[in-house]
């Protein structure tokens, strides 16, 4: 039976604004998804958002999910009270003046959410949006975004890889340049006229000229016969070229787990990473959402060592250091992330990583 919630009884005035105290037309938030802009960026973001997913500048996810497995119709009203009197507010309130209506509409038995939505963002109309959103079970709940990364030790920032690979870092990425200081009325944000920017976008130009890299895919596609292979490079969307091999495992209950093997290689530094990504495609079509991990299964270690292997041989690279993903980078800026780590410089982020075609 699907339950009807209001988390809303009477507009609710959105007063946060940018540290500069002033409120963002949503004409200007951040391109999602590579081609979204503006108004329909927004949306596909606080879907994502409310989901637990990474669409696209906001990585901070809700406690919408907590929904779903709610014991009682009071602790429903307490989360949905959370997410929009807080949650929302305190991630999109530079770009809303006032939230009207918020409703859901909960089914259990499929695990899926109906929100119901009416705003007015800043600089536009009143705006109404009614989406779907389906979550996995409880075991692979979406994990909170903003809990803050352990600091790595000092045997790890005093390694002297660590200050080599953030002077690369530095040569590709502007340092200041905050999200908040971007100025409106210009028609790119002023880190895109940076020396550093420049740089990064003339590395993905000769990246996507690579002759080795065609030689390198021609070459595993004939070692992996019989598999699924495909190069699954997103260019501009981070610091790698990407490919995966896919296998797939039927599972008793019906549907399949897929597994890819995917290698990373850095077009600002000579590094590679190789990695899993494992996830569930169930008997209603529907998929859970794909986990990463750094160290392969039985079934997967002799395809990421070849993987590996075809890396080195064509690119002459070496593995990124993984005790290094997290050092962090003070007031750099990629794209509309600031802060970032090395792993996230030199390669991709972990939601990167794990979103595969």
């Amino acid at each position: 039976m699907n339950s009807p919630y209001k988390a809303l009884l009477k507009p609710l005035s959105v007063h946060v604004v940018n540290p500069r105290g002033m409120k963002r037309p949503i004409q200007t938030f951040p391109s999602v998804l590579g081609a979204a802009r503006g108004l329909r960026a927004f949306q596909l973001n606080l879907a994502g958002h409310l989901q637990g997913l990474a669409c696209g500048p906001i990585e901070e996810h809700s406690s919408l999910h907590e929904v779903i497995d709610a014991r009682d119709d009071r602790q429903i009203s307490e989360i949905l009270h959370r997410v929009v009197h807080e949650e929302i507010p305190r991630v999109y309130g530079k770009y809303l003046d006032e939230l009207r209506a918020f409703d859901v509409v909960l089914n259990r038995e499929t695990r899926t959410l109906v929100i119901s939505t009416e705003m007015k963002p800043h600089g536009a109309e009143s705006v109404s949006w009614s989406f779907e959103l389906r979550f996995p079970p409880a075991r692979v709940r979406p994990v909170q975004k903003n809990r803050p990364k352990p600091t790595p030790g000092p045997e790890v920032l005093n390694d002297p890889r660590t200050a080599e690979l953030s002077r690369i870092a530095h040569y590709f990425y502007p340092f200041g340049f905050p999200l908040d200081e971007d100025d409106d009325q210009e028609p790119e944000p002023a880190y895109q006229r940076t020396p550093e920017f420049l740089r990064w976008q003339d590395a993905w130009e000769k990246a996507m000229a690579w002759k080795e890299w065609k030689t390198f895919i021609r070459e595993t596609r004939a070692d992996f016969t019989g598999q699924d292979f495909r190069d699954a490079t997103a260019p501009y969307h981070s610091a790698c070229r990407c490919c995966c091999v896919y296998l797939k495992r039927p599972l008793p209950e019906g549907g399949q787990l897929i597994t890819r093997v995917a290698g990373a290689v850095s077009i600002l530094a000579p590094l590679y990473l190789v990695y899993v990504t494992t996830e569930t495609l169930r008997p209603d079509k529907t998929w859970t959402r794909p986990q990463l991990t750094f160290a392969p299964s039985d079934e997967a270690k002799p395809y990421a060592e070849k993987l590996a292997q075809q890396i080195e041989k064509e690119f002459g690279y070496r593995p990124f250091p993984l005790e290094l993903a997290d050092v962090p980078l003070p007031n750099l800026r990629i794209g509309d992330k600031e802060h970032p780590t090395l792993l996230e410089a030199l390669l991709a982020t972990p939601d990167h990583l794990a979103n595969l075609p």
